[in-house]
């Protein structure tokens, strides 16, 4: 990195990339990317900024920028208010900054603040049927879109699955979890392998999905849900990314969600083993994620053995899950 230059210095000399005059930058946290809120001298326009050091190479900067196609035609192309991309000064979906004498560079990227409330509760039953008909709209414009050539995001596949014990294998090694816990973890990451050979694979059932719909990554304004974080969106089944918010809602919220999905999509049956399937794969992808955090740890040792007696051991038995099917 250059002498001298912290994150809010690169983030301030991408600003000068962009057609927009900002004030003042507020630095909103770091994950595999650092994000900033771009304050300008109008208090209701802001934009969000984005340095994603996670994107290295001419691959990830094509996988960046395939996000950003999807957010352009979703802007175009329905009524969703999503985080609509602003481009650079010579019309590109990014820019770059030089961060290292040797010619390294981040990518960067600027939206539109979304407005909206950041949830630091249950969502109602309400917001909740919100939330479904939002990801029913995402799911519908997906089946219907077709990406540009280059296009190029994730894919949660078998092999996704199958890679997901590696970051879990250490836990046991620095006594987090038990060595039993561990294959317990790995028996139900190849038993929903072997699952999803049975999953039909049609333009009804899999596409591009966002992926990590919750409460970090949707803002509620006047009870509508509207998505702000795309970064993990990819192809999928879209009941994968049904699971992926189940995780964070209540049961009875599911139940909610559910419903609403369902009405919007106009499905008329589901397997509820299906459902099982993807929600067990949600659970073991979240603690894949947590597993890379040495502060999570603490919270792992207890919550693993929980899950596992409570969720993954019922699936192993071919044991009813979530209890939601098609009532």
């Amino acid at each position: 990195m250059r002498v001298g230059w912290d994150d809010e210095s690169i983030a301030r000399e991408a600003l000068k990339q962009f057609p927009v005059q900002g004030e003042r930058l507020v630095y909103l946290g770091k994950r595999d990317n650092v994000t900033f809120r771009v304050k300008t001298k109008q208090e209701s326009l802001n934009y969000l900024m984005k340095l994603h050091y996670a994107a290295k190479g001419s691959h990830s900067k094509k996988t960046v920028e395939s996000e950003l196609f999807w957010l352009e035609a979703l802007a175009a192309d329905t009524d969703l208010t999503v985080p609509s991309l602003v481009r650079s000064r010579d019309n590109g979906l990014t820019t770059e900054v030089a961060v290292h004498a040797s010619g390294e560079t981040v990518v960067v990227t600027l939206h539109r603040w979304v407005e909206g409330e950041l949830l630091d509760r249950e969502p109602t039953p309400g917001e909740a049927r919100s939330l479904a008909q939002l990801m029913a709209a995402l799911h519908r414009h997906a089946m219907e879109w077709n990406a540009p050539a280059g296009f190029t995001r994730p894919v949660y596949d078998r092999d996704n699955v199958l890679s997901l014990p590696g970051p879990l294998k250490r836990l046991p090694e620095l006594n987090v979890i038990s060595g039993e816990a561990y294959a317990c973890l790995e028996r139900t990451a190849h038993r929903i392998a072997a699952g999803l050979q049975r999953q039909p694979v049609a333009n009804h059932t899999w596409g591009l999905i966002h992926s990590d719909l919750h409460e970090s990554n949707y803002v509620v304004d006047r009870g509508r849900p509207r998505p702000i974080d795309f970064s993990a969106c990819g192809y999928g089944f879209y009941l994968f990314d049904v699971a992926e918010s189940f995780l964070h809602l209540s049961p009875e919220n599911r139940r909610e969600f559910w419903s609403a999905y369902r009405e919007e999509r106009q499905l008329r049956e589901t397997d509820a083993k299906s459902l099982d399937l993807f929600f067990v794969w949600a659970i073991l992808r979240n603690f894949a994620f947590l597993a890379n955090n040495p502060a999570e740890h603490t919270s792992l040792s207890e919550l693993i053995p929980k899950v596992a007696k409570s969720y993954f051991e019922n699936y192993l038995k071919d044991e009813p899950v979530l209890g939601i099917g098609n009532s």
